[in-house]
């Protein structure tokens, strides 16, 4: 019942801003199927029999009434649940402050702000394992509910890009047999407030370089019933980032640190980091190589309740362009997870419309 009210209400808002805008709406949305077989070895044994599936469809909409934004993004899951991953309120006072109040993508680095739930966009079929979503098993949240003030200024040394938000503070949620980190959409467990901060430049004195620093500060709590490993964490996590572009080649990569404070004042630091290089040989035709890699500290409690695994990974890509709307992605990857490793081949097929 709640997610046709859920559904309803978009639909009617919608309407509103069609009519008043004066022009007709239109939903646009993303969708892909794809094949993945894994070798020995892998932690999922479905997958070693070759198994095909088609992914979420992603369904959103964007309207604009002079300086008010509204955005909505909602994703219908393989399982047919309905799942509303953006929905926010802006406001853009000049280019230099913007304020978004809502669940919008946790400015954490340049991927997770840069590529939302349609697969289409981003260039590789999965998203590396530092930057996955929270129901993927990702291990900082990718998703914030509160308020972004954002903005961008052209400066004699580059153009820069800088924001601070507040949000709500996550929490770990019992999903299946897993447990998962929720961004707490209607309500906060924790006193205090998640804040974080992000800030980029692309210098003047080096065309297609982008360089940036990210932060996000949390106290995350374990809200499951049975067996929780921890009462609550404080977290701080910290993201560099950097994108350079020249000609046909695109290089990029970011590195994560995560500190964690128990309640016993134990601190454990653990990192990530990926590299990905693609390079246009047409239009048509785009290879690419990521390379991610994970490292957990062992005794971390938080690492402990999601079950995060050290994993490095090496994927060896092409994608094919068959319109801009429209892409196909083969991959090979070598994965090494704790003591097992094995080979995965992948295929999909996503569009846009």
């Amino acid at each position: 019942m709640r997610r046709i009210l859920c559904v309803f209400i978009l639909v009617i808002t919608a309407s509103v801003l069609a009519i008043s805008s004066g022009h007709a709406f239109e939903f646009k949305g993303f969708a892909d199927v794809s094949f993945s077989k894994s070798t020995e070895g892998a932690d999922d044994i479905r997958y070693r029999n070759g198994s095909f599936a088609f992914g979420s469809v992603d369904l959103y909409f964007a309207e604009s009434l002079e300086d008010v934004e509204l955005l909505s993004e909602l994703i219908v899951t393989s399982s047919g649940s309905i799942v509303a991953e953006r929905l926010y309120l802006g406001y853009t006072f000049s280019d230099e402050l913007k304020l978004r109040v809502g669940r919008f993508h946790t400015p954490l680095g340049f991927w997770n702000t840069s590529y939302h739930h349609g697969r289409q966009l981003q260039p590789t079929i999965l998203r590396p394992e530092a930057v996955r979503f929270e129901f993927e098993g990702g291990i900082f949240p990718a998703h914030s509910v509160g308020v972004w003030l954002t903005g961008r200024s052209r400066t004699t040394a580059g153009m820069l890009e800088y924001g601070v938000e507040t949000s709500n503070g996550p929490k770990i949620v019992s999903s299946g047999s897993n447990k998962v980190l929720n961004s707490n959409n209607t309500s906060d467990n924790n006193i205090g407030k998640a804040v974080g901060f992000h800030a980029a430049i692309s210098p003047a004195v080096m065309e297609n370089l982008k360089v940036g620093v990210s932060g996000h500060f949390a106290r995350v709590k374990d809200d499951t019933a049975t067996a929780p490993v921890m009462k609550d964490v404080d977290q701080a996590v910290y993201v560099a980032a950097v994108m350079y572009s020249p000609g046909n080649v695109n290089i990029s990569g970011e590195y994560f640190a995560i500190g964690n404070k128990s309640e016993s004042d134990k601190k454990y630091n653990s990192n990530a980091y990926f590299g990905l290089i693609t390079y246009a040989l047409t239009e048509k035709w785009v290879p690419y190589l990521l390379y991610d890699n994970m490292s957990i500290k062992k005794d971390d409690p938080y690492f402990k309740a999601l079950k995060t695994k050290d994993v490095t990974k090496t994927t060896l890509g092409l994608r094919y362009n068959i319109s801009y709307r429209s892409s196909v992605k083969g991959e090979v990857r070598a994965v090494e997870k704790d003591n097992n490793d094995w080979n995965e081949f992948a295929l999909q097929w996503a569009l846009a419309f």
